[in-house]
This record gives structure tokens, sequence and C-alpha cells, in this order.
């Protein structure tokens, strides 16, 4: 498909033409599925995934600006989907394990020591991450606990990758200065 018809489908997607619409999902619908199957290791997941997405998309057409291919765009919200249902299904996870942990009193082996040192690591560990300048906690949620590479982490803030890796090395030396003697 050349560019001039290419745009022209992105002028009629605009314009909530159905059939621009239909022709979009025809064009994409198995990839998309195929990216979230891989993701996700669930058929059933994979295939609500794959509607929200194009759900999205449909809902979201005026905010694509037609920088990248109409095939990149789609991609691009079937992972936020896929990141949005991960953390969804780890706060229920975790939830459930709360839960259960509450009905069932400790579990038979898990040692109370351990899970104090854990606790208080943790605490020390958010401590010290939120001493640091907004720049360098960002840098570093996206990248270790978000687990975005560099170079989404920098498309994500709108920075060079290079910005990016500099303020996580950064980041990290503060950390490890604060925690130096404390873990």
């Amino acid at each position: 498909m050349g560019l001039r018809a290419k745009r022209q489908n992105l002028k009629k997607l605009r314009q909530g033409r159905r059939k621009a619409y239909e022709a979009v999902i025809c064009q994409h619908y198995r990839s998309i599925y195929r990216f979230m199957a891989y993701l996700t290791r669930d058929k059933a997941l994979a295939e609500e995934l794959t509607q929200e997405t194009f759900a999205s998309a449909w809902a979201n057409v005026d905010y694509f600006k037609g920088r990248a291919s109409v095939g990149t765009w789609l991609h691009q919200i079937a992972y936020r989907k896929f990141i949005d249902s991960t953390r969804r299904l780890q706060r229920n996870a975790a939830l459930m394990d709360r839960l259960k942990e509450e009905k069932h009193g400790a579990q038979e082996n898990s040692n109370p020591l351990h899970r104090l040192t854990a606790d208080e690591h943790s605490r020390l560990l958010y401590e010290a991450m939120r001493s640091l300048k907004p720049s360098e906690y960002i840098v570093l949620l996206l990248h270790y606990i978000q687990d975005l590479s560099f170079r989404q982490v920098a498309k994500v803030l709108g920075l060079p990758v290079g910005t990016v890796k500099w303020q996580t090395s950064k980041a990290l030396k503060k950390l490890k200065a604060s925690l130096t003697g404390r873990v």
C-alpha cells in the first residue's frame, strides 16, 4: 500500500468510517493476536486483550498522528493493554494471597524473621528511592520496577537513550550510597 493510500485510509479512519476500521482489523488482527498470545501464553486472555486493543484504537483514533505505521501504533496499544492486564493480575494475586494469609493465619512454612527482614529491606529501599530526585526515581521505577528497556523508558519520558542510561547510573549510585550500612 502506497503512502497516498495509507493517508487516505487514515483520513477515513479519523472520519469514523466503519469500512476503514474494518480494513485495519482485517489487516492487523492476526499480527496483534499472535503478539498477545506470545506475551500472555493464554488464548482466551490474548483474544480479550486483542479486542481491547482494537476497541481502544477505535476510541482514540484522533490521537494517532501517523508518525508510525498503523501496525506499530496498534502494537504500542497492545503492549500497554498487556502491561495493564499484567498489573491487574498481579494486584489480584497479591490480594488473594493476603486474604488467604489472613484467613489461615501465618503459613506453616513462613519464617517470621525472614518476613521481618524482607519487610525492613523493602521499607529501607522505598525510603531510599523516595529520597532521590523525581527524574532519578522515575527512571529506576520504569526500568527496574516496570521492567521497561532503556529505549522504552526514553520514549516514555521523551529523552535520549543516553540520558536515561546516565540518569539510571547516577540514581543507582545514590541509592547504593544511601543504603550502604543500612542493609
